[in-house]
């Protein structure tokens, strides 16, 4: 019989500061394809960052495992990056996690840190599995708990327990199936609950190609062009509405074009000025636009007017 391993792991981070995670402690359980335990461990490691103040604070329900001085004795990344690649890419091996999304990416963002090769892989992430099958959204605890796992024996934000609640908790779903994990995680709905390293990096790059055209649209935002090309909108104001700045090129285009045409935009004007939508607002949103002084102007009348 073709035996498979089964490897979930969770990764804990010091801080995740301009949206880059420093992975502090990444935990993992390796079992067989009856999701018996044949391997656990923790590996705590030394992020060579600053802490977010608030994970040590014991407040709230997010707090570390460890003590700050803990992570600073150990090794960093670097020094655990070919027991993670291979953990991770030895054969006939699948890969979980809840909200594992996070995780590939924390991986990422650790690679990237210390100048090393990505590692190929792809993860099956429980949490939207769950999520779509039963119809809502909890924590990794919460579903524990609903699934019969003794809490006691965890501690949440501790990577290892993590990854073995989230094991448990597949163990469970398996039983309440009656299906192997095996055919859980092949189904077409397991299928499409896959992600990739390649994937979390490509959305990253969005990301930051969102938040780069997003600071050039505000940059605009309160200037007046000295020298319009043209003006047809000269000495009036625009507010954009939402659905108009998710399409970040063609917002941008939609602001410089105002700019040349003598006109102003701003983030949420008040006064004289004009509110611009897609599509005509529910009368109520009218209302507060009113208030503001402002009046509501279609998108199709606004480009009419600019060259």
């Amino acid at each position: 019989m073709n035996h498979k391993t089964f490897v979930f792991f969770d990764c804990e981070c010091a801080n995740t500061f301009e949206g880059i995670g420093k992975i502090c402690s990444l935990g993992y359980v390796i079992c067989d394809d009856d999701l018996n335990v044949i391997e656990s461990e923790d590996v705590v490691m030394n992020p060579e960052c600053d802490f977010d103040w608030y994970l040590l604070s014991g407040k709230g329900d997010c707090k570390l495992a460890y003590s700050k001085d803990y992570f600073r004795i150990k090794p960093n990344y670097e020094a655990y990056y070919k027991e993670i690649k291979k953990l991770f890419t030895t054969g006939n091996r699948y890969i979980a996690g809840f909200a594992v999304s996070n995780d590939v990416g924390f991986v990422n963002n650790a690679n990237e840190r210390y100048g090393l090769p990505y590692i190929q892989f792809r993860a099956f992430d429980l949490e939207r599995y769950l999520e779509r099958k039963y119809e809502k959204k909890q924590k990794l605890v919460d579903w524990a708990g609903e699934f019969g796992v003794n809490l006691e024996k965890f501690m949440s934000h501790k990577s290892v327990d993590d990854a073995m609640m989230t094991m448990l908790c597949l163990k469970a779903e398996c039983i309440r199936t009656g299906q192997a994990v095996e055919e859980i995680l092949t189904s077409p709905e397991g299928k499409n609950c896959f992600v990739s390293n390649e994937q979390i990096l490509q959305q990253a790059e969005e990301r930051a190609y969102r938040r780069e055209m997003t600071e050039k649209i505000k940059r605009l935002y309160g200037k007046i062009s000295p020298m319009p090309h043209f003006k047809t909108v000269q000495g009036m104001r625009f507010e954009l509405d939402h659905k108009i700045l998710r399409d970040v090129d063609t917002a941008f285009e939609l602001v410089k074009k105002i700019y040349d045409n003598g006109g102003m935009t701003g983030e949420h004007l008040t006064g004289k000025g004009n509110a611009v939508f897609i599509e005509q607002p529910h009368p109520e949103h009218v209302k507060k636009l009113e208030k503001r002084g402002l009046k509501v102007m279609l998108l199709e009348e606004l480009e009419s007017l600019l060259k």
